[in-house]
């Protein structure tokens, strides 16, 4: 909208309202060229952190899976061992054979 200035000359109650229509029509642009690309850019990165969370989520997850089957493992070592140098023992032939 293109407001002339001998408009603003003419006083009164048709001034006030080009002032009006002209504080209106900044803060239209204003909201279009400065406010709305912010708040578009603001969702947009919340919705990237919303999937890394969820993406972190699942990789915390497997972690924690993965860390139990490597406990559960470690915890079968001793018997492991045990029974392996039971079975060297008993093959060579210096160990009691099973209990009777």
């Amino acid at each position: 909208m293109e407001i002339k200035l001998d408009e603003f000359k003419a006083g009164g109650h048709q001034s006030d309202e080009l002032f009006q229509k002209l504080l209106q029509d900044i803060m239209t642009g204003l909201r279009k060229k400065m406010v709305q690309p912010v708040l578009e850019e603001n969702k947009r990165l919340a919705s990237s952190l919303e999937q890394f969370r969820e993406e972190d989520r699942v990789a915390i997850r497997e972690l924690l899976q993965r860390l139990e089957t490597l406990e559960n493992k470690i915890q079968q070592v001793p018997l492991v061992l045990l029974a392996a140098l039971r079975d060297a023992i008993n093959q060579a032939g210096g160990g009691i054979r099973d209990a009777q």
